[in-house]
This record gives structure tokens, sequence and C-alpha cells, in this order.
């Protein structure tokens, strides 16, 4: 199956997913990161990326690019198609990272750990595989920030540093 991203306006996110959804041949949705607030003690959902609508089909790059045309009166506020060297379908390593840390949701659940001489190792979650691409951890925001590449973008999940005990 082949993913491809869409870049989308804000305002026109839910609308334009509504349609995408409408076609069979696609599973489009917006993958989401839970994050820990530690002051609060409470989870909350937000999008792992903004403006982006992640499209899942059996449909080629071409096909995908003429159903796309032939919904364009439905889809305004389609700014693009992200690309990675001229084909928008993500890469087989990019798709392995987002199965294996979404849920059947499409959620980035927290992953739990603690740190430990300056590295951070996860005891749960998403990031257990994970924990070697962590370059930085802000225990403020309960967030780690990941060295694995993304259309130029930063990966960011949630994480809840907790003592070794």
């Amino acid at each position: 199956m082949n993913w491809y991203v869409l870049y989308v306006l804000s305002h026109k996110t839910n609308k334009i997913l509504s349609n995408l959804n409408q076609q069979k041949e696609l599973i489009a949705f917006i993958p989401k990161s839970e994050v820990f607030h530690r002051e609060a003690k409470k989870k909350t959902v937000r999008d792992m990326f903004n403006n982006y609508i992640f499209v899942k089909s059996y449909l080629n790059q071409n096909d995908f690019n003429d159903l796309l045309l032939s919904m364009r009166d439905k889809n305004e506020g389609l700014i693009k198609q992200l690309e990675n060297a001229e084909v928008s379908a993500l890469r087989d390593k990019e798709i392995e990272f987002f199965n294996s840390v979404l849920d059947d949701e499409y959620v980035a659940r927290v992953s739990v750990g603690y740190q430990e001489n300056g590295k951070t190792v996860i005891t749960s979650g998403p990031l257990l595989n994970y924990q070697d691409h962590i370059i930085k951890v802000v225990k403020h925001s309960c967030i780690a920030q990941l060295d694995l590449p993304f259309f130029d973008r930063k990966i960011v999940l949630g994480v809840e540093i907790k003592s070794k005990n």
C-alpha cells in the first residue's frame, strides 16, 4: 500500500479529509501525537504535523494524481503533495516508522522512560524501538525530538520521564 502526504490550508483540513475518505480507494487521516502535561498531570492529543493529511491507497502515483485532479473542485484548500525525488509516496522506512508508532486511531501514544548518564531509556510506548534516535528531550514539555528525516521536518513525540526506581 502506498502512503501519500498532502499539505492543506488549516481551515480546510477537515473538509478535505472528509472528501478524501468518501473515496473507496483511499484511507485519509491526520497522524496525531499524545502529549503528557506534567503540571496538569493529564494527556492531550494534537496533530503531529499541522496542515498535513496522510492518505493510504493501493493506487499508484499516476492514478492517485488523476483522482486528486478529478476531485479538484471538492478539495479547495489542497496546496500540494509532498514529494521525495519526484514521487509523493512515502518511502518504506517512513511507512514502517508510522505503522510502528501510530495505533489504530492514528495516534502516537506517550512513551515512558527515564534518563541515565545523559541518555533517555524508554521502558514502554511507541518510542521503545526508536530510543537510539532520540536527540533531545524537553522534560518540561514532555516531548522527545527524533533524528529521523521526514520531509525536512522534525518528528516530535510525547514522552513522560520518570525516576529510574
